[in-house]
Order: C-alpha cells, then sequence, then structure tokens
C-alpha cells in the first residue's frame, strides 16, 4: 500500500499543471472575485469568507480530473493487471492511490484558508472544526474520484464527468454566489448536494459570517456521501480490473 503512495505521490509531484490547478488558480479566482463582487463599503472579511470557503470546495473537485487520468494510465500500461496477480488487496491498492490525493487537497484547503487570512483577515473561530471538515470533503471528493475513475471508460469521460460535477454543483450549491440569490427551486435541488453542506459546515467556523448550517448535520451528509462514493469504487473495482490490460 506505501509503495502505492509513494509511487503515486512523485507523479503529481513531477506533473508541474497540477500546481496551477490547485494553487495557483484558486487563489487567481478569489482575488479576481473580490475584485469584482467585493465592492467598496462592503465587508471584505465576510464577502472573502463566502468567496474563500466557496472556492475551497469548488476547486476541490478538479482533483478528480487528475485521479481518473492517473487510474487510467495504471490500466492502460497493465500495472492494474500485474498486481492483481500480487498478494496486494483491492483495499490496499484504492488507499495507496488515495492517500496522495487526500494530501493534495487538504494542501490546497490550508493556503486558501492562509491566502483568506493574509489578504482579507479572515479569522477562523474553531480551527478544529474547520479542519474536520475540511478533511471530510477531502475524502468525500477523492472517494467519488476513485467512483468515477474505475467507471470512466477515457479520459474526456472522467474530464466531461468532473466538468459537469463540478460547474453544475458550483452554480447549484452556493459555492460561486450565496445561495439566497438563486431561485427557490435550485435553492430546494442544492441542499441535496454535499457540496452545499461541506460549504455551509465551514461557514460554521467562520468569525463574523453571519448563517451556515449546523456543523453536525453537515459533517454527518459529508460522511454518508463519502461511504456511498468509495463504496461505489468498491463495486467497481471489477469491472475495472477485467478491462485493464495484461
Amino acid at each position: 500500500m506505501w509503495a502505492i503512495a509513494n509511487i503515486e505521490t512523485q507523479k503529481q509531484l513531477q506533473d508541474k499543471s497540477l500546481y496551477f490547478w490547485t494553487l495557483i488558480l484558486p487563489i487567481f479566482f478569489v482575488v479576481l472575485f473580490m475584485e469584482l463582487f467585493a465592492p467598496d463599503g462592503t465587508n471584505l472579511t465576510v464577502a472573502a469568507s463566502q468567496i474563500i470557503t466557496g472556492f475551497s470546495v469548488f476547486f476541490s473537485i478538479f482533483i478528480i480530473i487528475s485521479m481518473t487520468f492517473s487510474f487510467l494510465k495504471d490500466k492502460d500500461s497493465g500495472l492494474v493487471s500485474r498486481l492483481a496477480s500480487t498478494p496486494l488487496s483491492s483495499y490496499e491498492y484504492f488507499i495507496g492511490k488515495w492517500i496522495p490525493f487526500i494530501v493534495i487537497v487538504l494542501v490546497q484547503f490550508i493556503v486558501l484558508a492562509i491566502t483568506g487570512g493574509i489578504l482579507y483577515d479572515m479569522v477562523i473561530d474553531n480551527l478544529l472544526i474547520y479542519s474536520i471538515t475540511a478533511l471530510l470533503i477531502t475524502l468525500m471528493v477523492t472517494a467519488w474520484g476513485l467512483a468515477i475513475s474505475v467507471f470512466s471508460k477515457t479520459e474526456n469521460v472522467g474530464l466531461a464527468v468532473t466538468q459537469v460535477v463540478a460547474v453544475g454543483g458550483g452554480m447549484i450549491s452556493g459555492l460561486w454566489m450565496p445561495l439566497e440569490t438563486l431561485p427557490e427551486s435550485l435553492q430546494t435541488v442544492g441542499k441535496l448536494s454535499p457540496f452545499y453542506w461541506g460549504h455551509q459546515g465551514l461557514l460554521a467556523t467562520i468569525s463574523d459570517h453571519p448563517g451556515g448550517e449546523n456543523v453536525l448535520i453537515s459533517l454527518s451528509i459529508i460522511a454518508l456521501y463519502m461511504v456511498v462514493g468509495f463504496v461505489l469504487a468498491i463495486l467497481g473495482y471489477r469491472k475495472f480490473l477485467k478491462e485493464a490490460r495484461n
């Protein structure tokens, strides 16, 4: 398991585009949205907490693209079929592949939180709950990344699914703008999304920010989605293995 995690970590660190998608682009969007939607007279800290927590959830979704590409490369190169002939279990393979992506998304959360604190004086009242929420969001997103990876036949399929999930989820879950500004029908649909609950869980820990759903409810819903994603990934592994090249 740890050998798989080590190999995957080295592969991801060598991918220079990863730094752009996980660090540079999110910070750029935070600054851009603050300039566009936080005019003079606006409480910058409140605006920043809405935008930064929303983009923390939104950009975490894009790790699914890297996960899909990595799994499909393992399958097409014959690595998956070779590993299947070893004592390594599917759980160990999944967890080994999972760990580096968890770390990458957590680093993204940390960098954006630090950006909010330095540039806009965003203060996290309860760092422990914020951290637990960020960890559960990370586990949930990457668990679904595992599921999408094993069910995607091509990289383009994984890319398309991720874009639909990210853009659609971002629009209806209040990640780009407060949910209250959306039509009532979209608000109802948005509250079915795990991204909404993840965002609300983060907001509830921010100092002076009005609103935010109950943290325990948010964490419970995120955890449920995480379990569903991981179960689907395990169920899809047999099909993934059959399609792997010998």
